[in-house]
């Protein structure tokens, strides 16, 4: 019994050992570098980096703040003479795109995860030689994206596969391809729970049916991304792929896709982060989360999820959606905590709006609204977002799609 007790305990015992050794290890080191440090400072920089978006966005957020040199929130330092940054992207084994955080090797130092968790124990035990740490963030970084070019590079094996892959999927990369990224509650059943709670960002993909159908009739591909999906997307042409459930993901196209795509159209989750690093155009498709919509930049246009008020029925405009904090709103319990109801789009409208953006993609590189119209939306969403907005996103740069405004006149108030 005793002898059973031991061999169970011993694995733990030894585990707890070696941490020890690890963190008195990290200690001399902290220790022993001290002077160095002071010459030329070391920090940590605590990515979030189990989110999929985050891992490819905020490594690409930091080195665009360093190229342009500009003043943000967490990453303002990054451009100290001499310093240096270590990152957290935590095990290779638990990440949701391995081959994407491999990548990233490449741009920022990542020392190994025992390494790091070793020196931020070190540090919590002799709080005197703890590193300076900073959380990465998707926002605060002001407009870096629309002032460089993206950070991020697959090697040209990595392309030279990529391409061979698209190739035995059917795409053709001589024609314009949409990235469809939808994630619906099958996605939060598996693997949300263990994260955080993005219900208001779920849809159906059968909503998207009547759209995919109408781009491909246009002779644009579309490319249905996804992982943990509930069901197929039901549209039988032959430039439509359903590659979320094609057998043929992998962790590089998974990349590659909205990393290229003439364009993606997203209900706001993961994959459009990557197509923001390509600086890619993104049409956001009813978000009730409007301040988590990335307005620093050009590359965003969005269609709001009309936000109603069940104790009177009224709909509100976007400057009342900030007053009353509902613009802030996350999760789904604030919502229905205060009783507001999103409003979506019926499939026949997300058809009509992606239609209209994707034809100005294909004109302009990008979607080009009406000039006068979203400067006006600009003035109206920067007013209503404030100081609070301006730290987070800096110069708003976002469009929500002409034809949605010209539908709903009284969702901007300098329009009734």
């Amino acid at each position: 019994m005793n002898k059973c007790l031991d061999q169970a305990e011993s694995p733990i015992t030894v585990r707890k050992f070696v941490k020890a050794l690890l963190v008195s290890g990290a200690e001399a080191y902290l220790r022993m570098t001290a002077r160095r440090r002071r010459e030329r400072p070391l920090r940590i920089i605590r990515s979030t980096a189990a989110f999929y978006g985050h891992l490819a966005l905020e490594p690409e957020n930091y080195l665009a703040v360093r190229q342009s040199q500009s003043q943000s929130s967490w990453a303002t330092k990054v451009g100290v003479r001499g310093s240096r940054d270590w990152w957290t992207l935590g095990k290779l084994s638990d990440s949701p795109n391995s081959r994407l955080a491999h990548a990233w090797k490449r741009s920022i130092v990542v020392p190994p995860s025992w390494w790091i968790d070793s020196l931020i124990r070190a540090g919590e035990r002799r709080p005197a030689l703890a590193l300076p740490a900073v959380t990465a963030s998707l926002f605060g970084v002001g407009n870096s994206l629309d002032a460089t070019t993206t950070q991020f590079s697959l090697s040209s094996h990595e392309r030279r596969d990529a391409r061979r892959e698209m190739a035995a999927l059917g795409v053709d990369l001589s024609r314009p391809y949409v990235a469809l990224i939808v994630r619906d509650d099958q996605y939060f059943n598996v693997v949300g729970k263990k994260l955080s709670d993005g219900r208001m960002r779920n849809r159906s993909i059968a909503d998207f049916a009547p759209m995919a159908l109408a781009l491909a009739q246009l002779g644009v591909q579309v490319i249905r991304l996804g992982h943990h999906v509930a069901s197929e997307l039901e549209v039988q042409h032959p430039l439509v792929f359903d590659y979320a459930t094609s057998g043929r993901r992998s962790e590089l196209l998974d990349i590659f896709i909205p990393l290229t795509a003439t364009a993606s159209v997203s209900t706001l989750t993961g994959s459009d982060a990557l197509a923001l690093v390509g600086r890619r155009p993104v049409l956001y498709v009813d978000i009730a989360v409007y301040a988590q919509v990335f307005h620093a930049t050009r590359c965003s246009t969005w269609i709001p999820a009309r936000l109603r008020d069940e104790t009177d029925g009224r709909v509100l405009d976007i400057s009342e959606v900030f007053a009353r904090d509902i613009g802030w709103y996350v999760a789904p319990d604030q919502f229905s905590a205060h009783q507001i109801q999103p409003c979506k789009s019926t499939p026949a409208e997300i058809s009509t709006y992606a239609t209209e953006f994707v034809q100005s993609v294909l004109q302009n590189g990008r979607y080009i609204g009406d000039t006068a119209l979203q400067d006006g939306v600009r003035v109206v969403l920067s007013r209503a977002m404030g100081e609070r907005g301006r730290a987070m996103h800096g110069e708003v740069r976002s469009q929500i799609l002409d034809s949605f405004l010209r539908s709903h006149r009284n969702f901007i108030p300098s329009q009734q």
